[in-house]
């Protein structure tokens, strides 16, 4: 592929990824503001540690061949994709069975009632589901094909919303989840096959699957490493603070990671086969990793300042999400966390398009140590609270990061979202300001329209050359 080419799909790719989340984003935000009314804290912490433990199961369905079709170098062919295919339906039929077997375990250590048994049972019949669509997804990524890719992911979201949304205010409690994630799961299939047709074959290439393998089980060995340090984590506190607890965590974690996932998620599934195209040019990979940095903090940053400041008297003015106000002190501790690890993402996302899994394995074994350990003695000290306290600290561990991406690229760290700190700065003074004189939903108003316009002008004053450059990159990608 050429330069050129690839530089406008990657564009092209990005704004699709940020279109289809921005819609996704504000449908399912709205659902979950509905749920947060209609459900308890319990009820959300139940799905949270249930969901946690399935990603668990899904370590052992994949081991990286997926990362290995799209970071590999050659074009693919058809043992490729049936060598794939056939080993991630073994791994996931096994941990499928597995979860099965497990059942009453998992159901006496989470304390599950019937509707908790059936959620979960539910999420591991998904799991075969989700397998199933995963080679056409792959071969549309790896052609940078985002814009056909994201059409079936809107059709579930919007069937799951939907209905969990009704489901919720009708009284069904965790069955909503359960009867919402299955219906949707079996709605998006084959619309997957539909959009990139590829006929399932089994068999197995030893020659293939020894080279996808060496790749991907390194790259997998990071997902392990994350699933320990997060999705295990959740698991054990599930026990040492209540289903409630994990509720609270849940719901600071999904407000305050929700432009993480509408930003960053795009960005790095889009540069992740874009870097691994480019791995050989040095002042490529360098521009694309500084541009990633600033046009992330560029537009995340902002929406995390604008958050802190008017996530309190926005539930002090809903009455019925007083309930969630336990829960702002994490909030505030998360908004600081996801603007650092969009950051991190990027930075790691690179150094694994360039074939260095070993060094970000490394990376995450520094990040699990530290998050068990801070995490266990800060909740013991300051309860759920203490989860995000912890996760917060650790993502200050960037300052590593940057310094082993420094040693294979030469980039600036700093300089690329230095500016829109600045910005920030300015954007959350002058919300302050406006909140402490004002009160009711016009200080909401007021506050958040005038930190969107001294953000704006000050971005404009401080980046202006900047930002007019690629906005003409984004122009010539579509008119091209």
């Amino acid at each position: 592929m050429e330069l050129d080419d690839l530089k406008g799909k990657t564009i092209r790719s990005v704004v699709a990824l940020v279109g289809r989340t921005v819609f996704l984003q504000a449908t399912s935000l709205v659902a979950f503001f509905f749920l947060g009314i209609f459900l308890s804290p319990s009820a959300i912490g139940i799905f949270i540690a249930v969901s946690a433990l399935l990603r668990i199961f899904s370590l052992f369905t994949d081991v990286g061949l997926g990362a290995a079709l799209i970071q590999k170098k050659e074009e693919l062919d058809e043992d490729d994709l049936k060598t794939t295919f056939t080993i991630q339906e073994i791994l996931v039929v096994t941990a499928v069975l597995v979860g099965f077997a497990l059942t009453s375990v998992v159901a006496r250590y989470a304390s599950l009632d019937v509707q908790g048994v059936f959620l979960y049972k539910v999420l591991l019949i998904t799991l075969f589901i989700s397998s199933l669509k995963a080679l056409p997804s792959l071969l549309l990524e790896r052609k940078l094909a985002f814009e056909t890719q994201v059409i079936p992911q809107i059709v579930e979201a919007l069937v799951f919303n939907f209905l969990v949304v009704v489901l919720a205010y009708k009284g069904f409690g965790v069955d909503s989840y359960s009867w919402a994630i299955l219906v949707s799961a079996l709605a998006g299939l084959p619309l997957y096959y539909l959009l990139s047709p590829w006929k399932i074959r089994l068999g197995i290439s030893r020659h293939k699957a020894r080279h996808l393998l060496t790749y991907g089980i390194a790259y997998q060995g990071k997902s392990v490493l994350a699933v320990i340090k997060d999705d295990l984590l959740t698991v054990f506190l599930a026990g040492l603070v209540g289903t409630a607890g994990v509720g609270y965590w849940g719901w600071a974690q999904r407000w305050a990671y929700s432009p993480f996932r509408l930003i960053v998620d795009s960005v790095t599934r889009v540069t992740f086969p874009a870097y691994s195209r480019v791995q050989h040019d040095q002042e490529v990979l360098r521009k694309g990793i500084e541009k990633s940095l600033f046009g992330v903090s560029l537009v995340l940053f902002p929406i995390l300042t604008a958050m802190i400041f008017l996530m309190k008297p926005v539930i002090t003015f809903i009455p019925k999400y007083s309930k969630w106000e336990l829960a702002l002190p994490s909030f505030y501790f998360l908004c600081l966390g996801a603007g650092v690890s969009a950051l991190s993402n990027i930075l790691v996302n690179a150094m694994d398009a360039t074939g260095r899994v070993k060094t970000t394995l490394g990376i995450m074994i520094i990040w699990i140590i530290l998050t068990w350990t801070l995490t266990l003695v800060l909740v013991a000290k300051f309860g759920f609270t203490g989860i995000s306290m912890a996760s917060f600290l650790v993502t200050l561990t960037i300052v590593i990061t940057v310094f082993l991406l420094k040693r294979y690229v030469s980039f600036s760290f700093v300089r690329p979202i230095i500016r829109p700190i600045f910005s920030c700065l300015f954007m959350g003074i002058s919300m302050f300001f406006v909140l402490r004189y004002t009160s009711g939903l016009i200080s909401v108003i007021l506050a958040g329209a005038v930190g969107a316009i001294i953000y704006g002008g000050s971005s404009f004053l401080l980046d202006r050359k900047e930002i007019m450059a690629n906005f003409g990159i984004l122009l010539r990608a579509y008119k091209k």
